[in-house]
Order: structure tokens, then C-alpha cells, then sequence
């Protein structure tokens, strides 16, 4: 029974360390994210909620609303994504059971729109869940948005496979760097 406990202790012990980690990394990413000239200036923001294992976004959404800042969430319906503001209305899940926003959605184009990654690579180009949505979405929006890919260090490779249809990023943040397009 004992060594049980022990186990048990060094798992506990091992999850607060990469939570504080964890943690640690996402607030080095918040920084860069705010740093950055465009992001800094932009008063609506396409985030998405993360989930998983991506890069955590609460740390950057809390502070665009403390600012005053306009905050959108995405909604998946069918094969298309949709914007819904944040207006304190709460989340549930949704189809792949990733925390959307309740509420209407909007046709309102936001200034910059933060991606969620698997990968990227130093060309700007981003692998994601294989969905294509946020894709689909930035086609649509017809390119005026800033493209911001976060994720962690690890994450950004030399090279990734890509296809005809990928939108590129205009920046990728990690916790480590940050790379801006031409």
C-alpha cells in the first residue's frame, strides 16, 4: 500500500511540475503575443479557445478584455467556422467537444486572428488538426487579417508538408522566439 502512495505522490508531484511549466510557457507566449506591433494595436481578436494540448490562451484573453478589446471566438457548423463575439455568455461543447461560444455569430472581420498549431515550420506555413477550418475561414475573410500561429518551441520545425489551399501565417509565436513574414 505504501509504495502505492509513493507512486501516486511522484505522479502528483510530476503534473504540478509541467502544469507550472506549462503555465510558465503560455505566459511567454501572452508577452511576445502583446509585444507584437500589429496584435498590440488591434482592437477585435479572433482566439481560439484552447484545448488539449495547444498553447493556452486564457492568460491572452483575460487581458484583451481587461484592455477593452474586442474578443471572438470561433463556432464549427458543418465544414465552416464562425465568429461569435465574447460577450460573458459562457461555452459549450461542440462538435469535436472543444469549448465554443454560445450567442449569435457575426460577420465582423477582426483585425488579427490567433491559429492553433500541431506545427508550423520558418516558411509561416501551419499544420493543424486536418480540418481545414481555419483555412476555409481566412479564404473567406478575404486576407485583411493579421495571422498569428502560437504554439510552443517544439512545435516549430525547419520544414512541414503543405498544401495548395494553406493560408500562410504572418507571424509564429512560441515561448522561445518569435518570427515575423517579410
Amino acid at each position: 500500500m505504501s509504495t502505492d502512495k509513493e507512486r501516486l505522490r511522484r505522479e502528483m508531484k510530476r503534473l504540478r511540475a509541467e502544469a507550472g511549466e506549462r503555465a510558465l510557457r503560455d505566459g511567454r507566449i501572452c508577452e511576445a503575443l502583446f509585444a507584437l506591433p500589429r496584435f498590440a494595436a488591434a482592437r477585435s481578436v479572433f482566439l481560439y479557445n484552447a484545448f488539449g494540448s495547444e498553447a493556452g490562451t486564457a492568460g491572452v484573453a483575460a487581458r484583451l478584455r481587461a484592455e477593452g478589446r474586442r474578443v471572438l471566438y470561433p463556432r464549427v457548423c458543418g465544414r465552416d467556422m464562425f465568429l461569435v463575439p465574447d460577450e460573458g455568455q459562457g461555452f459549450a461543447p461542440g462538435a469535436f467537444g472543444i469549448p465554443e461560444p454560445l450567442g449569435a455569430v457575426t460577420d465582423e472581420l477582426p483585425q488579427v486572428c490567433v491559429l492553433p498549431l500541431l506545427a508550423a515550420d520558418k516558411s509561416f506555413r501551419r499544420l493543424g488538426y486536418g480540418g481545414g477550418f481555419y483555412d476555409r475561414w481566412l479564404a473567406r475573410s478575404g486576407g485583411g487579417v493579421f495571422k498569428v500561429g502560437i504554439g510552443y518551441d517544439f512545435q516549430l520545425l525547419d520544414e512541414i508538408p503543405a498544401e495548395a489551399h494553406d493560408v500562410l501565417l504572418d507571424a509564429v509565436v512560441t515561448d522561445a522566439r518569435v518570427l515575423l513574414r517579410g
